[in-house]
């Protein structure tokens, strides 16, 4: 059942602060009132990562790569610093700007596309199926490696691996950072052979993977999740609560060279509004970035698809990532020789850093605004927006996003009579 939201009346006050870097002043913005629901840095962020056979190469380059994304996401003396509303947002500003991914509080989790369990030769369930998160579970950003964990738990129990393409380097001593995954890092860091035969569905369910992980979060999960459709019983409810924290925000990133094929809706259809319905029953905050097939539906060209992937079920996840503020990046592309290849995962990391600092400019109400109502002052007086910064509304969501104001060397400082209106904030999102 949706939400019935009502619009409200949101205000922005602006001051200034000193210059951090570029022009001579920024307008930095606070919300009067009490409109504004609890502000929080908490990023709670679920890799859900396709555990098929074709998919070795791109596990590796996320593995690989991820050492350093989680050195720009954080430091050992910024990590886990708690912002639980608008006036610690304001005090760290400059942080914010200057170095905003350091003021961050994560936890990192994978589970896999897999609905249908799969069995290993030994007869044991492949971790990670529906919903379930593999390894160790989630990571918090305390953890004394976090980066080596969420590799191990990656490249260990959510890759499907074969042994007869795996390169081999007998010389490799363990503990030695690798510039590729072999046989020999493998076994160091999974333990003799234990890495094999973790293989997935041949149907890849991201969709219904992300429902699937949301079920297991919640006391009290909605009928959908105990429909029967699934595997997912009463005994898997809160299998997954260390997930949701009181006002974070769920990033769920789909790494996948197939579209989807969620089992809840049929084949070619592209229209993932039931899924969309299915997550807004969960009353959580989230947002879903895609790193999927390289279908580009303004042009058709479907010229880099590795995986087999078909054009509607790429439209799906690139509908929801568009529709829940994520992004969606190709996970393969043609190189300088024409030829396709993997897209660099280290762009794709810093793509899914930028969404998580972001989510520290925006700010959520408790209602979808009414834009007829907002009203933006600098210096205590209200000032008219720009023509070409016209607010847009959102009807889904009760988020109102405000950025620094365009800043013109023209311009005179701020409070003096000869500044105009112009210099009013960048477009306000709702």
């Amino acid at each position: 059942m949706r939400r019935l939201v009502r619009p409200v009346a949101a205000i922005l006050s602006l001051f200034t602060l000193p210059l951090v870097g570029g022009c001579n002043q920024y307008e930095l913005f606070r919300l009067a009132g009490y409109q504004q629901e609890s502000f929080s840095n908490k990023a709670d962020v679920v890799f859900i990562v396709d555990n098929s056979n074709s998919m070795e190469d791109e596990a590796e380059d996320l593995a690989l790569n991820f050492d350093s994304f989680i050195n720009n996401l954080t430091s050992a003396d910024g990590s886990g610093v708690q912002t639980d509303d608008l006036a610690d947002a304001v005090n760290n500003y400059i942080t914010y700007v200057s170095d905003r991914g350091r003021i961050l509080d994560y936890q990192l989790a994978i589970t896999t596309t897999s609905v249908e369990p799969q069995y290993k030769s030994d007869g044991t369930q492949v971790p990670g199926g529906y919903g379930g998160l593999v390894g160790t579970g989630v990571v918090t950003d305390d953890a004394e490696d976090v980066a080596g964990t969420f590799r191990a738990n990656l490249l260990c129990e959510a890759t499907c691996w074969s042994e007869a393409t795996m390169p081999s380097d007998p010389g490799y001593e363990c503990g030695t950072p690798p510039d590729q995954v072999t046989q020999e890092f493998l076994d160091c860091e999974c333990g003799f052979e234990a890495w094999e035969d973790n293989c997935g569905a041949g149907n890849e369910e991201h969709l219904e993977a992300i429902h699937l992980a949301m079920c297991r979060m919640v006391d009290d999960p909605p009928e959908s999740c105990l429909d029967g459709s699934t595997l997912f019983t009463e005994a898997d409810i809160g299998s997954n609560a260390e997930l949701v924290r009181e006002n974070g925000t769920l990033i769920f990133v789909v790494v996948s060279d197939e579209g989807d094929g969620s089992r809840r809706m049929t084949s070619g259809d592209n229209d993932p509004a039931v899924y969309l319905d299915l997550f807004a029953e969960f009353g959580l905050r989230y947002r879903v970035a895609v790193i999927g097939p390289a279908y580009d539906p303004d042009t058709s060209d479907f010229s880099c698809n590795s995986g087999g992937a078909t054009t509607w079920g790429s439209v799906r996840l690139r509908s929801v990532a568009e529709a829940t503020g994520g992004f969606y990046n190709p996970i393969a592309e043609q190189g300088s020789g024409g030829d396709c290849e993997n897209s660099d995962f280290s762009v794709h990391l810093d793509d899914l850093g930028a969404l998580l600092q972001g989510l520290q400019t925006s700010f959520p109400l408790q209602a979808v605004p009414d834009v007829a109502t907002i009203i933006v002052y600098i210096n205590g007086e209200a000032v008219p927006m720009c023509p070409t910064t016209t607010p847009t509304c959102r009807s889904t969501t009760g988020r109102l996003r405000a950025t620094p104001a365009r800043c013109r060397s023209d311009l005179p400082p701020l409070g003096s009579p000869s500044r105009p209106p112009a210099c009013s904030p960048a477009p306000l999102r709702t």
